[in-house]
């Protein structure tokens, strides 16, 4: 009897586990497309949070597991129809607000630098370098880099003439200009509705951002730093946009190397007088004219070229009083190269309106000498007659 029941006991013991055996294989077995509850739950997961950038990702999530579960199913095929086409936006949605959960304490502690009257051009510098590492493709980093690249300019202006930050402006006033040139889009519009690129004061379309880079470029290249000859190429190109060819600093800028110049080679001209005067034999002062010349000659043709861009710069100064001592300088700058160049005094005004009508030399091409004639022998001998 006991051996019966320990058979019969085992046996309905195997039976239970049997059938719980076969229950389990046919849950593994059930068709996903009548598990109803489950397709529900993440239908109402998707539902709950798409609309909303914060839960997003749970719906970027449900959504996944939606489509891999019950994407083939015909009770689904009208919801999958939607969610489909939704999510490739949906994560790279998800994705760029990650990245500005990131940049938004970044963007705020660069408006803090820029924004205020007293600017703090290392916090900005510093925040922008975070904020391109962190997204190197953002079409806002260009409003960030603009006021940037004009930081040294009002650096390295008088009266703080400061030049810590030449190289890191220079930098971001190429960058900013290759990704203006580039077709970076613009992330907003003004009040009249154009595109405007860059923040705060720095803000404007996208012509005169790139004049304004370029003037900043030009003046800590040409000041700043002391390299006059490649600030000069970008002054020049001012001259060739609208948006610059008006400013009278550009030109005034370049009349001032030619001034220099012009100083520098009458000191040589004079030494060279001395050098020849001290001579014996008409010969040797003879060829010393023929050096004198050519270095007049150079010397007229940089004084030339210094009246031209000293008269669009008069040209272009309001005659008011704000800017009449400014004015007032450049015109007497004109009529000092004037002077040099032409050894008279009169007709000055004619000069700087026929002048202004031609197209102005390239200040970075070679200057051509103008030819001045030497002394004659007949004037040599008289001069070494005379002691001279």
């Amino acid at each position: 009897m006991k051996t019966i029941f320990r058979n019969v006991g085992f046996a309905a013991l195997l039976a239970v586990f049997m059938a719980a055996g076969s229950t389990a294989v046919s849950a593994q077995d059930q068709d996903p497309c009548e598990d109803f509850d489950g397709m529900n739950a993440l239908y109402e997961k998707v539902t709950a949070n798409y609309g909303k950038i914060a839960t997003l990702e749970a719906a970027v999530e449900a959504g996944k597991q939606y489509l891999e579960k019950y994407g083939n199913c015909e009770s689904a095929k009208d919801f999958v129809a939607w969610l489909k086409p939704q999510m490739p936006q949906w994560e790279k949605d998800v994705a760029q607000y990650k990245i500005d959960q990131k940049l938004r304490p970044l963007f705020q502690k660069y408006d803090a630098a820029v924004g205020g009257q007293n600017k703090n051009w290392a916090e900005a510098f510093a925040a922008a370098k975070e904020i391109q590492a962190i997204a190197p493709n953002d079409p806002r980093i260009l409003n960030v880099i603009i006021p940037l690249g004009q930081a040294a300019l009002f650096e390295a202006a008088p009266p703080k003439k400061n030049n810590d930050f030449n190289s890191d402006s220079l930098m971001m006033a190429d960058k900013a200009l290759g990704m203006l040139r580039g077709g970076t889009p613009a992330t907003k519009k003004n009040k009249t509705g154009q595109e405007v690129f860059g923040v705060f004061e720095f803000e404007d379309t996208k012509d005169q951002v790139i004049a304004d880079l370029i003037y900043a470029k030009a003046y800590v290249k040409f000041y700043g730093q002391g390299d006059k000859k490649a600030g000069l190429a970008d002054y020049f190109e001012l001259t060739q946009l609208p948006a610059g060819k008006t400013n009278p600093l550009v030109y005034g800028a370049i009349g001032d190397y030619y001034f220099e110049e012009v100083q520098k080679l009458a000191e040589e001209v004079k030494a060279m007088i001395v050098a020849r005067n001290a001579l014996t034999t008409d010969e040797e002062k003879v060829a010393k004219d023929a050096e004198i010349a050519a270095k007049e000659g150079l010397l007229k043709a940089y004084a030339e070229r210094g009246v031209d861009a000293y008269a669009r710069a008069y040209k272009n100064t309001k005659a008011d009083a704000a800017s009449k001592a400014y004015r007032e300088g450049l015109y007497n700058n004109v009529k000092t190269l004037y002077n040099v160049r032409f050894d008279k005094e009169t007709g000055v005004d004619e000069f700087i309106a026929s002048t202004i009508q031609k197209p102005m030399p390239n200040p970075t091409s070679e200057v051509t000498p103008v030819v001045v004639e030497p002394p004659t022998a007949t004037e040599t001998s008289t001069d070494t007659a005379s002691g001279n």
